[in-house]
């Protein structure tokens, strides 16, 4: 069972614990696309009652990972070729909005920042640890969206990392190997780019990035149709 009592020490509300609970297991595709969330399981295997588990659906239904029929219940939405669509398509949007501000304010600082990561990655790649380099990659891009000093892009940019997140933990075969290579190279010349201030160049390799991706998504989808809805 993936769900885990709480914590009676936890200062957190129930729905908090609920929602933090459920979008988690989502996220990590231990809730799998398409499964059924049973509000009486659910307040079983979590000990609490069904309301606080109402409310965290309804945030998770905001959030577009629950989808709610009325009279028919609530289940975890499907991953889908349009959500791949939907998720590079807005992290071009939120990323060539980010390079183009961060052009103008990055600090020496924040390229020493975005350095050290792109090394770490460097290293995870070479002893191929795809989970920690995948975190460093997010963290790559959040730390892009921080330069801006956009409060919302930073939230969005966030959101958005979460659910192609969850395509790579739907997907747990290597397959993106060779992609975290050229993602990698990609890093790099964007690094230099922010150094040069060449906002055009950067939305041409933020472009090239997140298409490059998509399509390795895609791709896959075609190989392994029966594991996709």
């Amino acid at each position: 069972m993936f769900l885990t009592q709480p914590s009676q020490n936890s200062h957190r509300t129930k729905e908090e614990y609920v929602y933090d609970t459920l979008r988690t297991a989502i996220m990590r595709c231990q809730l799998a696309p398409g499964q059924k969330l049973v509000i009486d399981t659910l307040s079983t295997q979590l000990g609490v009652s069904p309301i606080p588990i109402r409310s965290a659906l309804q945030r998770l239904q905001a959030e577009g990972l629950v989808h709610i029929t009325p009279h028919t219940g609530a289940h975890v939405s499907e991953i889908s070729p349009e959500i791949v669509n939907e998720i590079f398509l807005l992290l071009e949007s939120l990323e060539t909005a980010a390079f183009s501000v961060a052009a103008a304010k990055a600090t020496q600082n924040d390229i020493e920042q975005l350095e050290q990561l792109v090394d770490q990655m460097a290293e995870a790649l070479a002893e191929g640890n795809a989970d920690y380099w995948y975190d460093l990659n997010n963290q790559f891009h959040l730390t892009v969206a921080q330069i801006t000093g956009m409060n919302m892009l930073l939230r969005f940019t966030r959101r958005t990392l979460d659910n192609r997140d969850r395509l790579r933990y739907f997907y747990s075969e290597p397959f993106t190997s060779g992609r975290m290579s050229d993602a990698h190279a990609e890093h790099c010349q964007m690094i230099k780019l922010l150094k040069e201030r060449d906002t055009e160049a950067l939305i041409t390799i933020v472009t090239q990035h997140n298409r490059s991706a998509s399509k390795a998504y895609h791709k896959l989808i075609e190989t392994h149709p029966k594991e996709i809805n």
